[in-house]
């Protein structure tokens, strides 16, 4: 799934990119509805696990989106539980990252589904390490954020019986022998796949300490989750996410801020625009990846804003962080490129065996 230039559409074609992404936003709008216009004592968690796991197997049909929702809400959740646990310690939040980002990156060398499927893991990971959530939470946030990953998983499997039988993109099936062969094949540092691993957990690492050593208490976090969205195994292909995720910040930023100063504190309003704001992203991821960065970052400073904190405080936030991930992440690719990448020379590329795809 490669980013499309600034002012170019696809790969996937607009409006039933768009129409699934509505679809899948809407856990996560009851969600919100339910969170936000009651104030529960969850304040959003619920929806956060359902937005998380929305993002598994986004362009599959419903049944095998459901299955494979439903596989990783469990692991969801026992991140966010982690995330929780290991968040007030920088050293500790470090390695943790530091380890289940490798594995993240790995998974690129099975199929980029199942890649997606670990960044998912690892995305509920640094947010919870973030969020500075007491660690007697811990249990809480392993059943409420496993809650809203089968939330997601459950309406997919609602959107298969209502008659949803659209087929989805390109992968041919499921292999766990195939899967297993594609690890082990790609365990050397002359795959790509594997230097991915290597570089991708230490610059996520990296995120995190820059947070802590900066300070940054409230939305540290944002640091490692822009080198999240953007590293790809590819140099050519992460240093052009770079680009598309500043311009898609700046814009996202301006919305965020307009929309928070015109529906002020009605929840039931901003659960409706986070609502709106999500089911854009899921829409927009394989269309046009600076709007969908546009679309998350609304997302981003609406639920700060909602959780108490002044848009234009978290909006500037936003900015900080995402500058610094842009700099760690390409600084990775400079310490540590694939060999032979922009030189002309031949790219050393996983090997993932046909069956080893995933749908």
């Amino acid at each position: 799934m490669r980013a499309s230039p600034l002012l170019a559409i696809g790969p996937s074609a607009p409006g039933p990119a768009l129409r699934r992404g509505a679809l899948i936003a809407i856990p996560v709008g009851v969600a919100l509805l339910y969170e936000l216009g009651t104030g529960a004592e969850s304040k959003g968690a619920i929806a956060t696990g359902a937005l998380f796991v929305g993002f598994t197997a986004l362009d599959a049909p419903a049944r095998t989106r459901a299955a494979w929702q439903a596989a990783v809400a469990p692991l969801v959740a026992l991140a966010a539980a982690l995330g929780v646990l290991t968040g007030p310690s920088a050293p500790l939040a470090v390695a943790t990252m530091a380890l289940v980002g490798a594995a993240a990156g790995y998974c690129f060398a099975v199929s980029l589904r199942f890649a997606i499927a670990g960044l998912s893991v690892a995305l509920a990971l640094l947010v919870s390490q973030g969020l500075g959530v007491p660690v007697s939470h811990t249990l809480g946030a392993f059943l409420l954020t496993g809650f809203g990953g089968l939330l997601q998983a459950g309406f997919s499997l609602i959107a298969y019986a209502a008659g949803d039988r659209t087929e989805g993109g390109g992968e041919d099936g499921w292999s766990t022998r195939g899967a297993l062969r594609a690890l082990a094949t790609n365990l050397s540092l002359r795959s790509t796949s594997a230097r991915h691993a290597v570089r991708f957990g230490a610059a996520l690492a990296a995120g995190v300490a820059a947070y802590w050593l900066l300070g940054m208490e409230e939305h540290g976090f944002w640091i490692p989750l822009t080198i999240l969205f953007v590293m790809r195994p590819e140099e050519e292909e992460t240093f052009h996410r770079l680009i598309l995720r500043a311009v898609g910040t700046a814009v996202g930023l301006v919305v965020a801020t307009a929309l928070s100063f015109w529906l002020e504190d009605d929840g039931v309003a901003l659960a409706i625009a986070l609502t709106v704001a999500t089911a854009f992203a899921y829409g927009l991821l394989t269309v046009q990846y600076a709007l969908f960065t546009a679309a998350i970052t609304t997302y981003a400073v609406l639920l700060a804003d909602t959780l108490g904190e002044p848009a234009l405080e978290a909006a500037g936030q936003r900015a900080l962080a995402t500058a610094i991930g842009i700099a760690i992440a390409g600084i990775a690719f400079l310490i540590w490129s694939n060999p032979g990448e922009g030189r002309g020379r031949p790219r050393p590329g996983h090997v993932a065996p046909p069956e080893a795809t995933a749908r």
